[in-house]
């Protein structure tokens, strides 16, 4: 990936899971197994604690097998099984099938506006997260702006149960054009390595959106001025560090930190591809037949 595609704020982003990683790797080589790393001692004070656990319905979730640096504590598992029982919760798998129904003839008007129906599972989803509900409604607002665009993939792939859309591809190549629709496949396929753990791709829809330098958008006017950035800054690396104890768990230290970094090298291919379907958004003449909670998300208003 040419650096000159990533802006500097994307660079700090991932500069700071790579700095984390490299602490993680720095404290497991000095701790044992069972201890809990320093880093997330601190991080854990930081934390607003909801004592209630009131998503809890069913068994802990179970992971395929053991890897080899961490347990997984009982707190981790806890959170694991919330995240997953409120995905779970909301989500429809028949979400996408309206793309079964579309004809030669389907414009990519009504595309966008049924895309509304993905996108609105997924903050049902966020709104069931104790840290995105203890926000704001005005930074809440702005981070389903600003990152929806680049994490809704990850929600479509949950959806779609890590297989391909065989009739998207000749719709998109009509609206956009083919070579915009084989980049989204390739970079939709590297998440199919993680199909036995869907809960790692649950837990990084909530890493990255508490996201707040993340976005690349073609609208270089657009700014957003969030009210506690403090906050979504502790949020955020609360649950990174959830996600690499989680990593860890599943793989080896070679693996894990080959999975994170695929993990965020592809969200960032996604934001650049997201600037292409942005372009041809504003450009479309009927734009304004969008229905207001997809303007929003592409910044049309």
């Amino acid at each position: 990936m040419r650096k000159d595609w990533i802006r500097t704020d994307e660079e700090k982003q991932i500069r700071q899971f790579i700095k984390l990683t490299k602490e993680q790797k720095k404290i497991n080589d000095q701790q044992s197994l069972i201890n809990l790393p320093l880093i997330a001692r601190k991080k854990k004070r930081l934390m607003i604690k909801l004592k209630s656990q009131e998503l809890i319905v069913k068994p802990i979730y179970k992971m395929s097998h053991f890897g080899c640096n961490h347990i997984l504590h009982d707190d981790d598992r806890i959170l694991l099984n919330n995240i997953n029982n409120a995905y779970e919760s909301v989500v429809d798998k028949n979400d996408c099938s309206f793309i079964n129904k579309y004809t030669s003839s389907t414009s990519f008007t009504q595309f966008i506006n049924d895309e509304r129906i993905v996108h609105e599972t997924l903050i049902k989803f966020l709104k069931l997260i104790p840290e995105f509900k203890q926000l704001d409604i005005h930074d809440q607002i702005l981070l389903i702006k600003s990152n929806f665009i680049n994490i809704i993939h990850l929600h479509r792939i949950l959806i779609e149960n890590f297989q391909d859309c065989p009739n998207i591809g000749k719709h998109m190549s009509k609206w956009i054009d083919k070579d915009f629709h084989n980049q989204m496949a390739r970079t939709r396929q590297y998440f199919y390595r993680f199909i036995n753990y869907p809960i790692l791709l649950k837990l990084t829809l909530i890493v990255f959106i508490f996201s707040i330098n993340l976005s690349a958008s073609c609208n270089s006017n657009q700014t957003y001025d969030y009210n506690n950035k403090r906050i979504l800054y502790e949020f955020q690396n609360y649950y990174i560090t959830i996600l690499w104890r989680y990593l860890n768990y599943l793989f080896n230290e070679k693996q894990a930190i080959r999975a994170m970094e695929t993990i965020v090298t592809q969200i960032l291919r996604y934001q650049l591809l997201m600037v292409i379907m942005e372009n041809s958004i504003r450009q479309s003449p009927d734009c304004n037949q969008f229905h207001s909670l997809m303007q929003s998300i592409f910044g049309l208003n």
